[in-house]
């Protein structure tokens, strides 16, 4: 004990530093650092959210979409029976001499058959649909995995 040294200095610049220290590392980067990982991470839980709000409603759409080919050809054979009906009656009409001619029910059939040629050109363009939803389906999923993989690291 008799080899130390001792030596006495004032207490308040010694008080000084270490609040001004003190100060430092409580206004450190390490808070903004911390702060801005906190922004990110929320930026990241939102994208996410959107990402899924997007695909949960691509998905109602194509059950949607994949609906409507069915009851089109369901309208269509409906229509095919109903010309049916009309050419029946059509025929029954002319051969039993009746004052209603093939003349008088022709702008009629043309008019349905024109009706089921634009449901069938409709069933085609829903069916293109149905083939770009799934596109964008499939490039919404590669994106979402892009998102997910990128974050991960």
């Amino acid at each position: 004990m008799a080899d130390e040294e001792y030596e006495v200095i004032p207490t308040s610049p010694i008080r000084r530093l270490e609040k001004r220290l003190e100060r430092m590392e409580d206004t450190s980067s390490t808070s903004q650092v911390q702060k801005l990982m906190e922004q990110v991470i929320e930026l990241i839980k939102s994208n996410q959210r959107i990402i899924d709000d997007v695909v949960k409603a691509n998905a109602e759409l194509r059950d949607e979409l994949s609906r409507i080919p069915g009851k089109i050809d369901k309208l269509v054979g409906t229509m095919n029976e109903f010309m049916e009906i009309l050419k029946a009656s059509a025929e029954e009409e002319t051969s039993g001499g009746g004052a209603i001619g093939p003349e008088v029910m022709k702008p009629l059939a043309d008019k349905l058959t024109e009706m089921v040629d634009q449901n069938k050109k409709s069933l085609e363009g829903n069916q293109s649909m149905l083939v770009a939803l799934d596109t964008i389906d499939k490039r919404l999923k590669r994106l979402y995995l892009g998102f997910a993989s990128m974050y991960r690291r």
